[in-house]
């Protein structure tokens, strides 16, 4: 289970102070596909990278599956980051240097969870989940940029995390590609994986448990709101 209490996200400029979270509450269960829908600017990227623990909000409390990562210093935060969640960031943040294949392997190593015999196999079938199983050796200057997400949704699965984060993971993808994307996540919802997705473009609610909307830092849950007016 995920809960965020009351957390402030405050950033400092020469403009004066960015407010962007203002008194977040949020709670998933474990297994939910749920989606943070908002402009660029609303809040959407900072709210989860402090639920990933990539930033420290300002103020307010953050507990992943019992871990209240408020406690944990910097080197443990990256060592149980590395452990839990799966991360799809919007520009890939691939090694140039490294094939398609060996950028998912290169995330395993970092985290050392799965067993070595065992990587290439799974790195292999999670390519070949994600549309590219004839491009396994090519490096990221050789793939298109939605074959670059793709390898990036692949590494966020190799090591079985409990959380995935992506944001706007499907961004970048023709439209059955996106499809395709968004039917993985589902069946790994289904399996007991919990999925938070952001981002700015039309959702197809089908695939998501929850739908959340964030406007100026301020979160709301539509689903909620949908089931009221149905009432």
């Amino acid at each position: 289970m995920i809960i965020l209490e009351q957390i402030e996200k405050v950033y400092s400029s020469l403009a004066g102070d960015v407010h962007a979270l203002k008194g977040t509450d949020l709670q998933i269960q474990q297994g939910e596909n749920v989606v943070i829908v908002g402009k660029s600017g609303s809040g959407k990227s900072t709210l989860l990278n402090v639920i990933s623990g990539i930033d420290r909000p300002t103020s307010g409390s953050v507990f992943v599956f019992g871990q209240d990562l408020n406690t944990l210093k910097e080197n443990e935060l990256a060592l149980w980051r590395g452990r839990n969640i799966g991360i799809v960031f919007q520009f890939y943040q691939l090694l140039s240097t490294l094939s398609a294949l060996d950028n998912v392997l290169f995330a395993m190593s970092l985290v050392n969870k799965v067993p070595k015999t065992e990587r290439k196999l799974r790195a292999e079938l999670y390519l070949e989940q994600v549309g590219l199983d004839a491009k396994m050796k090519k490096f990221p200057s050789e793939l298109s940029g939605g074959e670059r997400q793709r390898v990036a949704i692949a590494r966020a699965l190799a090591n079985d995390p409990k959380l995935i984060i992506a944001d706007e993971p499907t961004g970048n993808l023709d439209s059955k590609t996106g499809s395709q994307i968004d039917e993985l996540f589902a069946k790994l919802s289904e399996q007991g994986t919990t999925l938070i997705t952001v981002t700015h473009a039309n959702i197809k609610d089908k695939y998501f448990d929850r739908v959340f909307n964030i406007r100026d830092g301020v979160l709301s849950d539509e689903t909620e709101l949908q089931n009221a007016m149905a009432v």
